[in-house]
């Protein structure tokens, strides 16, 4: 059945790229259900008669999709769409990304869009126990914010977690994974503006905790933007770092 949905989406290639043109055919429908993980893709020499392009153009097709992680190719039994998609799929975005130098404005409305969303999904749907745990992880940034021996990356690290708490605890799987990923592109920017004033990152996150704590999606908007003012004036103005 997933084979007959997948092949009424099948059509010759003419003038873009053969790979790239199977790779579309198959993210799109995966995204509109068509093909589902587990599902199995036809054979190569049905897919090359329905695309109109030889067998070896297949192949190579399909080993650019295997090597994505979107496709399993089972030696004896065919070719299957994945049962999970692997984080490399999403580390690709992130490199284009990255290669894409966004600007600081940009980074900033990204930021502010990911903290925001996360805090009002954490409002719905955190449990006590769930918010308790990420006002606790906030405090081991604090502890360590006053130990000389921690060094930047572990800083950093701590202050990530802080985050990756937030993701969690929205009880929402695609959030947390997207989200996680996204915050790649802060890595470096975070390290800095943690190492600048480690206690003031302390701070910043207390002040929208605090707000999940009430519930309070109005107040934990107005403390995230306050709260990302800090990064936002790094992000804007990094010659100050050193200031």
């Amino acid at each position: 059945m997933a084979e007959q949905s997948f092949n009424a989406v099948l059509r010759p290639i003419k003038r873009e790229p053969i790979s790239v043109s199977i790779l579309n055919m198959v993210s799109e429908s995966i995204l509109a259900g068509r093909l589902k993980p587990g599902d199995k893709l036809p054979t190569e020499l049905d897919l090359a008669e329905k695309l109109g392009v030889s067998r070896n153009s297949v192949r190579e097709a399909i080993k650019m999709l295997a090597s994505l992680g979107v496709i399993e190719v089972k030696r004896g039994a065919g070719t299957f769409i994945s049962r999970s998609m692997p984080s490399s799929v999403l580390d690709q975005m992130m490199l284009s990304l990255a290669f894409h130098q966004g600007t600081s404005k940009e980074l900033i409305e990204i930021r502010m869009m990911v903290e925001v969303g996360a805090a009002e999904l954490a409002i719905d749907n955190a449990t006590d126990e769930q918010i308790e745990r990420l006002e606790n992880t906030n405090l081991r940034l604090k502890l360590a914010s006053q130990d000389p021996d921690k060094d930047s990356h572990h800083l950093r690290d701590l202050d990530l977690k802080i985050h990756f708490t937030l993701l969690e605890i929205t009880n929402n799987p695609f959030v947390e994974k997207i989200g996680k990923t996204i915050y790649r592109l802060f890595f470096a920017s975070i390290e800095d503006t943690v190492t600048r004033d480690n206690i003031k990152a302390y701070e910043n996150h207390q002040l929208y905790i605090d707000a999940i704590k009430r519930r309070d999606k109005d107040l934990v908007r107005k403390r995230i933007k306050k709260a990302l003012s800090y990064w936002m004036e790094y992000i804007e103005h990094p010659q100050k770092k050193s200031e």
